[in-house]
């Protein structure tokens, strides 16, 4: 674990995932999280010095009295301090920890945590580009690869297309991307199964992270997701069509950084 890894610690699990992702989508890809202090602490003992986001909503105890506890146990760490709402009262007992940020999350809009972590340690040591990073997009709907051209390329990845499972591993073989987004339904309902089939029998590209997008369960009722069977569907990660944009970058990030 680098000096450089965040922790967030947030009792909310949807806040907590949404804080994970946008850290991690800007470039940190082993951020690292807790949902009490109780957890946190195991965590801080194993890093030389980190910066922590602490919301004011945690399951062990409450944020105010964690960030206290952290203060003074680890007076190195930076602590940016968040919570889903603001009132006067809050913000004076904020303000009297002396924390580094103080960051009030009322929306999805997480940018201003992200320059306040980036404000606190630095940007990531790979930095932002991902120009050397290329992402093959398998998927038959021409609107979806613009899509997917438009957000990989504004997080610096190059983006390869197929329209086709055929076309796919063609251009698998060929290019040697850093990692595949894979749609299931194109000519028939089971080419993605079969892509990813075929893909990890294949010495030159079987490690390759696959990362399955497809809607499938809208239109064939599968009762689990495609991904629960390793055999059938034997990707690294699977997400439901549609996505946010923010949360395809982040796991893309991850699974990369996870085969380097």
């Amino acid at each position: 674990m680098t000096s450089t890894t965040p922790l967030v610690m947030c009792g909310n699990v949807g806040r907590r995932e949404s804080f994970i992702d946008a850290i991690a989508a800007a470039g940190w890809p082993s951020v690292v999280s807790a949902s009490g202090l109780s957890e946190g602490a195991k965590v801080l003992r194993m890093m030389n010095s980190a910066c922590v986001i602490v919301d004011a909503e945690l399951n062990d105890m409450s944020g105010l009295t964690a960030a206290q506890i952290l203060r003074d146990l680890c007076p190195h760490v930076k602590i940016i301090f968040t919570s889903p709402r603001n009132t006067i009262q809050l913000e004076s007992q904020v303000r009297a920890l002396d924390v580094f940020y103080y960051h009030v999350h009322t929306s999805e809009d997480t940018a201003e945590l992200v320059a306040a972590v980036e404000d606190a340690i630095g940007e990531p040591r790979a930095g932002r580009s991902c120009q050397e990073l290329k992402v093959l997009v398998v998927d038959d709907d021409a609107d979806f690869q613009k899509a997917m051209q438009a957000i990989l390329e504004s997080s610096g990845f190059r983006v390869v297309s197929a329209y086709s499972e055929k076309e796919g591993l063609e251009l698998a073989r060929r290019e040697r991307p850093n990692a595949i987004i894979l749609d299931i339904i194109m000519d028939s309902t089971t080419d993605g199964f079969e892509f990813c089939r075929q893909a990890r029998r294949d010495p030159g590209i079987k490690h390759t992270p696959i990362l399955g997008l497809s809607a499938i369960e809208d239109k064939i009722p599968l009762g689990s997701p495609p991904n629960a069977d390793g055999d059938l569907f034997p990707v690294d990660m699977y997400l439901r069509k549609p996505v946010m944009p923010q949360r395809l970058i982040a796991v893309l990030r991850r699974l990369i950084t996870r085969e380097t």
